[in-house]
């Protein structure tokens, strides 16, 4: 099979914690003093952060539910037709990725930008960059208390995320019905799903609802890779340079009308 590369579709924008979030990191590495549950922090800054895995893997899971996808999202079976397997791809190890091309959906690890860091520096804590969250579990027999302390990043945070959307051609395969820019749609899709959801540990219990906000994408086809144009530098600047303050995009403001106009340049 042919695939050729057509071009990228460059997301950057904010991730906001509206409630704290929890996503675990290893306490053998990381010694805290009564913390039970560590968050995941960056071995060289302290900071937490959002590993892309994380991301990734909560769209994936909310997408596959939504396609009622979620049995054989599982299988080893290359599906061309499937939106997950054509967004996040399948398994490494897995003879059926032959003929797929690269895993569409690149997702960065999010760190924390430069008005979290200022406002984490000033945090009234115990703990470095982050909050103690007490909880009970109770013995249902002897109703004995069993407290625990997990580490939350608190609610107001702020990280700097990027989703990179690649676009390929498949060609001279009849049975394919729709390219790779047919499923940007779904992607976006799943990113709302996850406004309405939660991510990291102990959703059920509050944590983790998150909202994005992002500055207006960039596409980028193979012409402005060759060339080095102006949407491919401005693409790479320090998104705390260029975030807009108020005249950023809301998953609202993605219509479909928005989407259509965005892929446009991959649909001629």
């Amino acid at each position: 099979m042919k695939i050729e590369f057509l071009g990228n579709i460059v997301l950057r924008g904010k991730l906001e914690c509206i409630t704290g979030l929890h996503i675990g990191g290893s306490k053998e590495k990381l010694e805290i003093g009564g913390v039970d549950s560590p968050v995941i922090r960056d071995p060289f800054t302290k900071y937490p952060y959002i590993p892309g895995s994380s991301l990734k893997g909560k769209l994936r899971a909310l997408l596959s539910y939504d396609l009622n996808m979620a049995d054989n999202d599982l299988s080893s079976k290359l599906d061309l037709e499937n939106p997950l397997h054509r967004i996040f791809g399948v398994s490494a190890d897995s003879k059926a990725k032959e003929g797929q091309g690269p895993t569409r959906l690149i997702v960065r690890d999010a760190y924390p930008d430069k008005e979290t860091i200022a406002m984490w520096e000033n945090l009234d804590s115990e703990l470095v960059y982050t909050e103690y969250k007490p909880e009970n579990n109770i013995d249902r027999i002897t109703s004995a208390a069993n407290p625990r302390f997990l580490e939350r990043v608190v609610k107001g945070s702020v990280f700097n995320i990027e989703f990179i959307y690649g676009v390929y051609r498949l060609n001279n395969n009849e049975k394919i019905n729709k390219q790779d820019i047919n499923f940007f749609g779904d992607f976006i899709k799943a990113l709302r799903l996850l406004e309405h959801s939660t991510l990291g540990g102990s959703g059920s219990r509050g944590y983790g609802k998150v909202a994005f906000k992002f500055a207006e994408p960039f596409v980028l086809t193979k012409q402005d890779y060759v060339e080095g144009s102006d949407s491919y530098k401005n693409s790479l600047i320090d998104i705390d340079e260029i975030f807009p303050k108020d005249n950023y995009l809301r998953l609202t403001d993605l219509t479909l009308e928005k989407v259509n106009e965005i892929i446009k340049p991959f649909k001629q």
